[in-house]
Order: structure tokens, then C-alpha cells, then sequence
């Protein structure tokens, strides 16, 4: 027969509170322990000891991350560079703005941010060295708008690349008519004479690549070396002056095409061109050769969407005057 349970004695649930008050005193008593834990180990420098890896291991993510910032960085970078020659007449500098392998980008807004920066820089001259277009693109209103701007600012000498050399032979495209009617100084092996500061500068355009140098400008090469002027030729090609070029008379040569080597290594310079492989001899920067200074653009965009690396998107800047410029 079914009896009815005896109930506990005691109030309900007393069970359940004393269980619960033991849990809570024991994490009292949990807590106290690990305080004075903390405490000894405080004393006897364990906590310091942690801190410092903590402040150590901080340091160490904040560097990777600014490193990696600046490695990666695609901003612009004005650089800056001297050339002394005698033929230069006068105390004023000549300021060349270089612009290189642009690839029709644009730095700001229709070019806004680049377009500002040569204005402020307040050139004489500004250079451009090839590649400033894409030969796969039709699209020429990006180039055309920003020489508009920049005629602006000071004459404009354009010596065509690779990419531009296929719109033009390639293509049938009519950008070199479209530049040259706007005012650009558009120099495909041939040169101008233009006087700046009372000096003469002879500027010429050598746009062949170094297999078709032969053929296409040594003749013209030939003859432009003769100038007594100051002679500033653009030449898109560095390795134009591994051979070819590398006797030749010229003040100053200006060059792009290798993209700064795309990755920067620290004193090596630029890692890789497809054109030469690995470790270009020139890819960025000035250099002096026997009878030349050449000075090789690191350019303004990427190359076949390989990302630059150490290897900021440059316009440069080169003063040239006969002062000598000496350390201290």
C-alpha cells in the first residue's frame, strides 16, 4: 500500500543554501589565496618578470605592424637629388619634377594630389619618362587632363616608353598628336634646345629598346652627342646604358621602365625586372657612369599587379647648378 513520504525536518531548501554557502566561502577563500599569491610573486619579482614579456611582446606586434605599414606603403614620395655640372651658368638651380610609369594612375581625384604636389615644388621643367599610359587601355583622358594641369606649371617634356610605343605603332592611337597639340614636347628620337637660367639644355628623346638601338637610335645618338649644350636625354630603357650607352657623353640621362625593382632590399637596391632578372643594375636612384650621371626613376605604379614592397610610388626631384656640394 502506497504510504505518504515523511517530510524533512528543517525549512525548505536549507540543504540547497548551505551547499551554496559553502561554494561562495570557498571562493573566498580561493580568492585570499590567490591574492597572496600575487602577492609573493610580487615580492619576489615573478610579476615583474611577466609584465616585461607582456611589454616586450607588444613592442615586438606594434614594430611588425608599422613595419609592414611602411614596407607596404603606396603613398607618394618626393625625393630629392643634386647634380653639379659646369656648364651650368648663373647661381640658379635648374628644378627638374620626374615623373615615371604613372600607368595611368591617379593620386587623388583627376590627378588633384600629384598636381598640387609639382606645383608647390616649383619646377622649371618637368620630365616625363615613358609609360605613362597602358598600352590594353584605349582610355587617354587621364594623361591628356593631367599635362593640361601641369603645362600649367612649367613646360612639359614627354619621352615615350614601351606601352606608349605600342599605341603608337601598335594601335594607330593618336596620342602623340593629342599631347603634341596641347604644347607637349613629345621627343621620339630627336631634341630640343631650350634656355633656362641663361643655360642651354639640349633635351632629347631616345625611345628605342636596346635591341632595336642599332637600327633605330644610334644615328640619332651620333649627332646628339656632339652638343657642347647641356645635354639631358630621356631614355626609358636602364639598360640602354649597360652597352649601348654606357660610353656615351651625356649630362644627365633619365630612366624608368624598371619599377624601382619592385621590392627594395636594403643596399642591393631593386630585387627583380622580367627584362634583366634579378638585381638590376640600375633600377632606382642616381648613378655615375664614365662619361654620364643617369638617374632611374622607381616609377608610380605596380607592375602586372605584383605589389611594391620597401618601395613607395616616387616623383623626384633633381637640382642641378655648378655648386659643388660637399659633406658637413
Amino acid at each position: 500500500m502506497w504510504k505518504r513520504e515523511k517530510k524533512p525536518e528543517g525549512n525548505p531548501g536549507e540543504e540547497h543554501i548551505k551547499g551554496w554557502k559553502a561554494k561562495e566561502k570557498g571562493f573566498e577563500v580561493w580568492c585570499r589565496k590567490m591574492i597572496v599569491a600575487a602577492y609573493k610573486g610580487i615580492r619576489r619579482g615573478y610579476w615583474k618578470k611577466a609584465v616585461k614579456r607582456i611589454l616586450l611582446a607588444l613592442v615586438i606586434v606594434v614594430g611588425i605592424f608599422l613595419l609592414g605599414r611602411h614596407m607596404l606603403s603606396d603613398e607618394l614620395e618626393v625625393t630629392f637629388h643634386h647634380l653639379y655640372s659646369p656648364k651650368i651658368l648663373g647661381t640658379d638651380n635648374t628644378r627638374l619634377a620626374v615623373l615615371s610609369d604613372l600607368h595611368n594612375r591617379e593620386f587623388g581625384t583627376d590627378n588633384e594630389a600629384l598636381i598640387r604636389q609639382i606645383a608647390v615644388l616649383e619646377p622649371d621643367l618637368i620630365i616625363m619618362a615613358g609609360d605613362m599610359v597602358n598600352a590594353y587601355e584605349d582610355d587617354l583622358d587621364k594623361i591628356l587632363h593631367l599635362c593640361d594641369e601641369l603645362l600649367k606649371i612649367a613646360p612639359v617634356y614627354y619621352g615615350p616608353g614601351n606601352h606608349e610605343n605600342h599605341l603608337f605603332y601598335e594601335k594607330g592611337s593618336p596620342l602623340e598628336s593629342l599631347l603634341v597639340e596641347k604644347g607637349v614636347h613629345v621627343l621620339v628620337n630627336r631634341a630640343e634646345t631650350v634656355t633656362i637660367h641663361k643655360t642651354p639644355f639640349l633635351i632629347g628623346g631616345l625611345t628605342t629598346a636596346p635591341e632595336g638601338y642599332e637600327e633605330y637610335g644610334a644615328e640619332f645618338i651620333e649627332e646628339y652627342e656632339k652638343s657642347r649644350e647641356f645635354k639631358l636625354l630621356i631614355a626609358h630603357y636602364p639598360s640602354l646604358y649597360y652597352e649601348a650607352l654606357a660610353d656615351v657623353e651625356i649630362d644627365l640621362g633619365i630612366c624608368g621602365h624598371y619599377h624601382g625593382g619592385l621590392v627594395r632590399l636594403p643596399v642591393l637596391g631593386g630585387l627583380y625586372h622580367g627584362d634583366v632578372g634579378f638585381l638590376p643594375k640600375y633600377s632606382g636612384g642616381m648613378f655615375s657612369l664614365p662619361h654620364s650621371t643617369i638617374f632611374v626613376s622607381r616609377g608610380m605604379e605596380d607592375h602586372s599587379g605584383f605589389p611594391r614592397i620597401n618601395n613607395r610610388p616616387e616623383l623626384a626631384v633633381i637640382d642641378i647648378n655648378g655648386r659643388q656640394e660637399t659633406d658637413g
